[in-house]
């Protein structure tokens, strides 16, 4: 008699063979932290933003441009491990996690958008030289046409997957690591980006109203540094003394244990969080 009844999932998408080919291991260098964001000042910049320029910008849009500002003040941070050494990258490279709803079919009747989600990202190069609203119109550019499928470059990408077996995941991501990083090669020619992971990732689950959530480290991305921002809600905090209900965005951290201490965390986050103390001058309105 069986201890389980099982049914083997049909179908499924080209990131449920990536996740199951990144983590085959538990052990890894990751360290968790969070700070909390006092959104106040923030959310009225925001408002102010569109009010001047016309668009809309989000969290993660200051988040992103947050931490720029932060990589360009400790270089030491946007790195990378090779070859068993710390090499320093010359420009910063962000990473935006997008969630790709899945495509209603006639066949199926249910909650396609859901059963059959995907998740893709884009990278913004040189991110150290772009303002919050170059940064805005870059992500939507990029998030757009990956929704809409006309991204060519993601499609071919994920077709790979589709015909992977589930046992060649691992080795088919390590595979490409290694080429792309370990030997540092262009591989355009073949379809696959220049660092297609960036020098940091960042992913809002607050758009999925979720509070809290820290991602795991990928290995075979060398990302160091991961974001995940949370949902803005009302919390209790202390200010002058005084108990206070403030709009407040979660920030939850991952990082690389081998090219971070605690002396990094600690900086990165009091000048993270002096960027949404005075949003006006470290964003701009350009």
């Amino acid at each position: 008699m069986r201890n389980l009844e099982l049914e083997e999932m049909k179908n499924p998408t080209a990131f449920r063979k990536i996740a199951y080919g990144t983590w085959d291991k538990v052990k890894d260098p990751s360290v968790y932290g969070m700070i909390l964001i006092d959104m106040s000042k923030a959310n009225a910049y925001m408002a102010e933003y569109q009010k001047r320029t016309g668009n809309r910008i989000t969290p993660s849009h200051l988040v992103g441009r947050a931490a720029a500002l932060c990589l360009k003040k400790r270089p030491e941070i946007n790195s990378i491990i090779r070859c068993n050494k710390i090499y320093l990258r010359k420009k910063i490279s962000l990473f935006f996690q997008v969630n790709v709803p899945g495509r209603k079919s006639l066949k199926n009747t249910g909650d396609e958008e859901v059963s059959l989600a995907n998740v893709s990202g884009c990278v913004l190069h040189d991110a150290g030289e772009l303002s919050v609203g170059q940064l805005q119109k870059a992500m939507s550019a990029k998030i757009d046409k990956i929704r809409e499928g006309t991204d060519k470059e993601f499609a071919k990408n994920m077709n790979v997957f589709k015909f992977l077996p589930w046992w060649a995941s691992s080795y088919y991501l390590d595979f490409a690591s290694w080429l792309i990083y370990g030997l540092n090669l262009d591989l355009s020619f073949l379809g696959i980006p220049k660092d297609p992971f960036g020098s940091i990732m960042i992913t809002n689950v607050g758009s999925l109203g979720i509070e809290y959530a820290w991602a795991p480290l990928c290995p075979y991305t060398r990302v160091p540094l991961l974001l995940s921002v949370g949902a803005i809600h009302d919390q209790a905090l202390v200010v002058d003394g005084q108990v206070v209900a403030r709009p407040v965005m979660p920030v939850c951290i991952t990082f690389d244990h081998r090219l971070m201490d605690g002396i990094h965390a600690s900086q990165l986050s009091k000048e993270f969080k002096t960027c949404f103390n005075d949003p006006e001058k470290y964003f701009g309105f350009e």
